[in-house]
């Protein structure tokens, strides 16, 4: 990944350079595209020139370079910074220091240094040319050019403190005019005395390849963080060594995977109102502060965002916010008004697009077509952003339980899933509960079963009495044999296939009326006759099988119409038929349909009968089923609790300023409200559900229970609950517990016409309690509950977890309103520091401190002239013009600034 071009990035800067104007290069022959290949080659971005006391090849060099093919494999863009090594006799050895000057700057710049050092012949020579100046007077002349004094190798052969490890008054005065020093061993300083340590305390260190051979450069090396490679901003860099300097290791250019490139607004009523001039505000992957006067449109700039991005109806629960954004909407917006925000999502490129009274539209960029096309999605789900304003801080401030919803959502967590799977194995639960009540049903019609057996057994009996039974039998196997004989021999869909094939028509020939055929159509046409002739042949064929079918047919029903079973039939014929005028003769109607329903339904009351043993088998099996989900609903619901309490430990941790524990089920601002859901009464009966000082209401023991209750004794007071609850529902009396008469029949209707409402109330459990506690003597490390805490304590908090963790982007408004400047340094700007390697942070803001020492590698000034929100200036702390606008925007100006903030002082 490579990071952007706006503001700050990281260099890879090789400090200490030789080429062969150095009398001790150990390859005379090289070249100037030799020496800057070997240098791209090594993916260096920054190099000092640094010849001994010689900046003869400084001009070369640069013009090399300019004349380079970009177009090479090999090559790359490199930041040329003049400078030389000047070697300094002392009265015991000889010191080198090196000197970096602008890249503005050539080879006369460093020739004039050395002059001033009294260095007018010898360039070039290692050994014997020296400066006739002392060391304070070198580092001096090097800074009043402009350029930085570093000592060389300080630890090495010719180092400044190479073999010391005393401090004396001598060397603390050289430590005091310098910012920064080369060193070979970068933990030089664990083996020196506290005295020098301390006076070395505020020295960056850096690396230096001291490359005499172009194979060499880039060897060793330093990562300076600058907006853009120039003297000042190696000397902000060098000042502000901790966030700044990195020595050696891989790549610190790092990408997050989701982040805002920039915001575009469009014919808003006090922004980008100008046709075709949209307000256009960039930004860098990293942290990003947003700055500006009162009244420039700070906010503005935040709610766009949040408009762009969809993320307006996430504040939906906190009405006084949601009221300000809608007017937002109302008073600044215009049907033609358009917000776009560019966002880089795993390095491809996409817009979310807000309109007036249009859903937010999401566009992908095609690097092949270097074309924007409508994609899918909501921005919410695709882009997820977090943005908090003063005002929702203060919120989740007020109620810390909401928070739970923010760790919900992040990826440790992940409550999407675990609901799921919750309400799959709650369904399941259900669905057992109602099978259970279902085969309970079916066992308990036993009783009524017997019943009906034994009745139908006593109509059966009556008929059979009657000695007809035999008769009735026979005469229905003789119904069923006909109409088998019958089906049999039915071929009437042969005879009419057969018959079809007969009145099937054969169609003539023919071609534009027969007129003058081509011979080769007349062929065609005799192939047709032949054809119909011989189709007609088939025909006479069909209609003769016809005719001997139906032969065949009558000739077998002749046959059994003469055979023995024809004339037993007749037999049973009568017998039948006598049975139904003996019947008709005493009054009564005989009717074997009857008597067959009775038989079907004897044997269909025996079947249920015999399943009951099986029914009981199921219901067994059924109950443990029920009882396993049961218990799988409790320990999804504890997963989601030790996944809570381990997303808490893992970004809480040991942090000195907030402090968070979950309480499983302890809840007691929410209990009551979700018990009356659980059980179906949301009114009334309070002195039964609960109430303060009652101790006989259903609730007293789970509320009142202590805070530190063990999560056994928590768990047993609830199962204590529902089976209080239940047990009231099947019309029980629980002693310890007074209900009220209604509420008690009232629950007892429900079990009868609701039973699913109690399968549900038994898998009901209170929510879980988020205690935070804020630091109220952060060096004592005393910790109190944020219900106590003042506004700003609230606040440190809160911004405390918000920024501790999550990859994706964070936006804050202000953040600084309620928070000293103590709590600003101690929270945000150290928070600050340890999220932006992974994430962008985006803050708008008044107050310096974050600005400054929260090192943005990006800043927005913001300005309102012309009735419009407009960009004054853009960019990196490293560049002059920005450092200008903090100090003179943010809270008392230069002067004031300069008294709090060192690291803004002319450098």
């Amino acid at each position: 990944m490579t990071i952007k071009s706006v503001g700050s990035r990281w260099y890879k800067f090789d400090f200490h350079t030789h080429t062969p104007a150095s009398s001790d290069h150990k390859n005379a022959g090289e070249t100037e595209t030799d020496w800057l290949r070997a240098l791209m080659e090594a993916e260096v971005d920054c190099v000092a020139i640094t010849d001994h006391v010689s900046g003869s090849w400084i001009d070369k060099i640069k013009a090399t370079y300019a004349e380079l093919d970009i177009a090479e494999s090999w090559y790359r863009p490199l930041h040329i910074f003049p400078g030389s090594e000047i070697t300094i006799t002392t009265g015991q050895s000889r010191v080198h220091i090196l000197a970096v000057f602008d890249p503005s700057c050539n080879e006369a710049t460093v020739t004039g240094v050395l002059g001033q050092c009294g260095i007018v012949q010898g360039h070039g020579d290692a050994e014997f040319t020296s400066s006739t100046k002392s060391i304070d007077d070198v580092i001096e002349i090097i800074q009043r050019a402009g350029g930085v004094a570093i000592p060389a190798h300080i630890d090495g052969p010719k180092g400044l403190l190479h073999n010391i490890q005393n401090s004396n008054q001598e060397i603390e005065r050289w430590l005091k005019k310098i910012e920064a020093v080369e060193c070979v061993n970068l933990d030089f300083l664990n083996g020196v005395s506290e005295e020098l340590k301390k006076a070395c305390a505020h020295l960056a260190l850096v690396r230096g390849s001291d490359a005499h051979k172009s194979e060499d450069l880039g060897g060793r090396a330093s990562w300076i963080k600058m907006s853009k490679p120039s003297i000042e901003g190696l000397k902000l860099a060098l000042h502000d060594d901790t966030f700044c300097v990195v020595n050696g290791g891989d790549n610190p250019n790092t990408l997050p995977n989701l982040y805002l490139e920039d915001l575009t607004i469009e014919r808003m009523n006090y922004c980008g109102r100008v046709p075709g001039k949209p307000a256009k505000f960039q930004l860098h992957p990293l942290f990003n502060a947003v700055i500006g006067g009162r009244g420039t449109g700070k906010s503005t700039f935040i709610e766009s965002i949040r408009l762009a991005l969809a993320r307006d109806s996430e504040i939906s629960e906190l009405t006084h916010i949601h009221d300000e954004i809608q007017s937002f909407k109302k008073g600044v917006t215009n049907s033609d008004t358009k917000i776009s925000v560019t966002v880089n999502r795993r390095e491809e490129l996409y817009r979310s697009i807000w309109r007036h009274e249009e859903p937010v539209a999401i566009e992908k960029y095609s690097e092949s077509d270097g074309a924007w096309s409508i994609d899918n999605g909501d921005p919410k789900d695709r882009f997820h952003v977090s943005i908090y304003s003063q005002k929702q801080i203060n919120a989740l401030a007020s109620n810390a339980n909401s928070l739970l919803d923010i760790i919900d959502h992040s990826d440790q967590v992940n409550v999407a899933q675990w609901r799921d799977d919750y309400n799959e194995e709650k369904n399941r639960y259900l669905s057992h509960e109602r099978d259970i009540r279902q085969l309970e049903n079916e066992i308990q019609n036993a009783t009524h079963l017997q019943a009906q057996l034994y009745d139908v057994n006593s109509d059966i009996e009556s008929f059979e009495k009657g000695g007809h039974k035999n008769v009735f039998n026979d005469y229905q196997k003789l119904v069923s044999a006909r109409q088998s004989i019958e089906d049999a021999g039915n071929v009437d869909a042969l005879v009419d296939s057969l018959l079809n094939v007969e009145s099937i028509a054969c169609h003539d020939l023919s071609f534009f009326g027969d007129k003058e055929l081509p011979e080769d159509l007349k062929q065609v046409k005799d192939i047709h006759g032949i054809f119909i002739a011989e189709v007609e042949k088939i025909k006479l064929e069909a209609a003769g099988l016809r005719e001997k079918l139906v032969g065949i047919v009558k000739s077998r029903k002749e046959s059994i119409d003469d055979s023995a079973w024809s004339k037993n039939s007749e037999d049973i014929e009568g017998r039948y038929q006598e049975v139904v005028s003996e019947y008709k003769n005493r009054g009564e109607e005989f009717d074997p349909a009857q008597y067959e329903m009775w038989l079907q339904t004897r044997n269909r009351i025996k079947e249920k009968l015999g399943r009951i043993e099986e029914l009981k088998d199921r219901l067994e099996e059924k109950k443990k089923l029920s009882g396993k989900s049961l218990k799988n609903v409790f320990v999804l619901r504890r997963r989601l609790q030790i996944k809570r309490a381990r997303f808490i430990k893992e970004v809480i941790g040991d942090n000195p300023y907030v402090r968070m524990k979950l309480l499983p089920f302890s809840n007691t601002k929410t209990i009551e409200e979700s018990f009356r859901r659980a059980i179906g009464v949301e009114k009334g009966f309070s002195s039964s559900i609960y109430q303060e000082g009652q101790e006989n209401c259903l609730l007293h023991k789970v509320v009142e229970a202590p805070k530190d209750f063990s999560l056994k004794n928590k768990v047993k007071l609830l199962d204590d609950l529902k089976k209080t609850v239940i047990g009231f529902s099947m019309g029980l009396g629980i002693p310890g517990v007074r209900l009220d008469r209604r509420l008690a029949k009232s629950l007892e209707d429900r079990a009868e016409n609701q039973p699913e409402l109690f399968d549900r109330f038994t898998i009901w459990w209170p929510d879980d309690l988020l205690v935070v506690e804020y630091a109220k003597d952060i060096e004592k490390g005393k910790f109190e509950n944020i219900e106590k805490g003042s506004a700003g304590q609230k606040a440190a908090a809160i911004l405390a977890f918000l920024l501790s963790h999550g990859e994706n982007p964070i936006i804050v408004d202000q953040p600084e309103d309620d928070l000293d400047n103590a709590l600003i340094y101690q929270l945000i700007v150290s928070q600050i520091h340890q999220n932006k390697k992974r994430r962008q942070i985006i803050m708008v803001t008044h107050n310096p401190n974050i600005v400054v020492n929260g090192d943005a590698e990006y800043v927005n000034v913001l300005k309102f002239t012309g009735g419009q929100i407009q960009l004054m200036d853009a960019g990196g702390l490293c560049e002059q013009k920005i450092r200008g606008h903090v100090c003179e925007i943010m809270e008392g100006g230069t002067t004031a600034f300069e008294k709090r903030y060192h690291r803004l002082r002319a450098v």
